[in-house]
């Protein structure tokens, strides 16, 4: 029998990582709302999702609550529920959080109102994001790169970012930096470990 799916929502004021998440969301499955804000997207989402996704694809009860919805799904359940759901909470302005599993990976949708604070953040040609990222953030981030992920952005604070990106016909890793205005390409580098060093060199000088 396939894992149960299980995802979360809820408000949050500012951009938090996949760590956070896992945090935030058992501490909600336990009971512990008490840091968790009310918030009127919530009580559309709840309404919304019932209404929207089929009732066999649930698995328990949607369990909702001034402060965040809990819902659990079949293992099975069509891609199409699950973007529906993702797509809901960006409407409702909600952040959307689908706990690990055995089988799959823990995974964090910002809701756009988020994306645009100004704050440190990571991201991959495949998707991946991470805000604040750390230095075990970017070396698995920077890890992952291949011919098929090529690329990846590091912005801080500030602004500043620093970029890298894969060149096929010499096979090395070409990366640049823009401060303010001016863009600047550094030597291009043979392996991964160099650039994930670069971009936590850059990062921690923010």
């Amino acid at each position: 029998m396939a894992e149960l799916i299980e995802v979360g929502a809820w408000y949050e004021a500012r951009p938090i990582t996949v760590d956070q998440g896992v945090d935030r969301f058992e501490a909600l499955r336990r009971g512990d709302a008490a840091w968790a804000a009310v918030d009127p997207g919530v009580e559309r989402f709840e309404r919304e999702v019932r209404a929207g996704v089929d009732a066999g694809v649930w698995a328990e009860p949607v369990a909702g609550e001034p402060t965040h919805v809990l819902l659990t799904l079949r293992g099975d359940a069509p891609t199409e529920a699950l973007d529906f759901i993702h797509k809901l909470a960006d409407e409702c302005e909600l952040l959307c959080f689908q706990r690990p599993g055995r089988h799959q990976p823990a995974a964090l949708w910002q809701p756009r109102r988020l994306l645009r604070v100004p704050v440190p953040r990571l991201t991959t040609e495949d998707g991946s994001l991470a805000h604040h990222p750390t230095g075990d953030d970017i070396r698995d981030f920077i890890g992952r790169l291949d011919e098929d992920n090529t690329t990846a952005v590091l912005w801080r604070e500030d602004g500043s970012s620093i970029r890298v990106a894969f060149v096929p016909a010499q096979r090395r890793w070409r990366v640049s930096t823009t401060v303010g205005e001016e863009t600047s390409a550094e030597p291009e580098r043979e392996d991964l470990t160099g650039v994930a060093e670069r971009f936590e060199a850059f990062a921690s000088a923010s």
